[in-house]
């Protein structure tokens, strides 16, 4: 097995030994993540990088707003996070 194999999960990210849907449970196959639900996985937090729930409102282990705002000056939506809006530049408060 090469070494590209080795880190794209090779020999046991193929989904065979038998499971129809792909899912072949080695680590690296693709299937559903850990802990079911198999969509996106969730939102990283701006500040900690923490992987939150879809929906969720606020980091579960920073605390830090997960939801989008509108900039102040000209009302574009700005990400949760940003420090600036990136149609004016009107640093984001």
């Amino acid at each position: 097995m090469g070494i590209f194999d080795r880190l794209l999960g090779g020999h046991h990210g193929g989904g065979h030994h038998g499971d129809p849907r792909g899912y072949g449970g080695g680590y690296g196959s693709g299937g559903p993540p850990a802990g079911g639900g198999g969509g996106s996985g969730g939102v990283a937090c701006p500040n900690c990088k923490v992987l939150n729930a879809l929906g969720a409102r606020f980091c579960q282990q920073c605390g830090t707003s997960l939801v989008p705002s509108a900039c102040t000056q000209c009302g574009t939506t700005l990400q949760a996070g940003a420090k600036f809006c990136a149609q004016c530049g009107k640093a984001a408060t």
